[in-house]
């Protein structure tokens, strides 16, 4: 029974140390809490409405000031880089221009050569078709002397 009995000791002891804990940190905190609620209290009978706003549109100010300047850079960083880009696709362009051109030259060199070829097949072919030269005088005599 004595060993229950020191244990339930123990166990008391051990609860009674740390509500004492407990209720000193507590208390503490409490204590802070207060005391610079006081602090607030004395400035705040230092201080008026019109401080208050005065500081608060100082702060406005200066927040909506950063989000311009902010707005700026980006915009800055933007133009940049758009500028960047389009002289990349200005050099794009001029070279596909200069493919372009190349290749009509080609296709017109093509197409004269092949307007050559075919002009000569042409003048080959009428030469080709071009009739014998005609006998007519000599069949017409005969024509007569049958006659």
């Amino acid at each position: 029974m004595t060993k229950l009995k020191d244990i339930q000791t123990k166990v008391e002891t051990s609860i009674e140390q740390s509500i004492n804990k407990i209720e000193e940190y507590y208390s503490s905190i409490s204590g802070k809490t207060f005391d610079y609620v006081g602090s607030i209290e004395e400035k705040a009978k230092s201080i008026t409405t019109d401080d208050v706003r005065v500081k608060h549109n100082e702060k406005v100010a200066t927040a909506f000031e950063n989000v311009r300047d902010l707005n700026k850079s980006a915009s800055e960083f933007i133009n940049k880089l758009l500028a960047k880009l389009q002289k990349d696709v200005d050099d794009v362009v001029e070279e596909v221009k200069e493919a372009v051109e190349e290749a009509a030259e080609d296709v017109k060199e093509i197409a004269d050569e092949v307007k050559e070829a075919v002009a000569s097949e042409e003048k080959e072919e009428a030469e080709v078709k071009k009739p014998a030269a005609k006998k007519p005088a000599a069949r017409r005599t005969r024509k007569k002397a049958e006659a």
